[in-house]
């Protein structure tokens, strides 16, 4: 479709025009947008990873960042996770005081 036309046929689009299941997204991210998810969906369903799926990635860099070795449990408050999840998350990340046995043995000649 000629890009002149396309825009026009845009502007003139309303959400009335939308089919009722689809309004409620068209409302949120507005007309043009979805007309652009719908040209790249090309008729096929999108599928959106619920919110906590999209943000846990950011959120666990963050707790990493606020770990100081004893507050697991606050940790866990805050982010609304268990204990465990908390540790399951930590588990590569060393011990604030925990030292590397190589660095040790280097600075201390042996």
């Amino acid at each position: 479709m000629d890009e002149v036309l396309k825009t026009e046929l845009i502007r003139e689009t309303s959400l009335e025009d939308i089919a009722p299941n689809y309004r409620e997204v068209a409302q949120i991210v507005g007309i043009e947008k979805f007309i652009e998810l719908s040209e790249y969906a090309l008729g096929d369903e999108i599928y959106f990873p619920k919110v906590e799926n999209i943000l846990s990635p950011a959120r666990n860099r963050k707790l990493k960042k606020e770990f100081n070795g004893e507050n697991v449990k606050e940790l866990a408050e805050k982010y609304e996770l268990t204990t465990k999840q908390v540790a399951y998350i930590l588990r590569n990340v060393p011990h604030p005081e925990q030292i590397d046995l190589f660095e040790w043995l280097e600075a201390s000649g042996k």
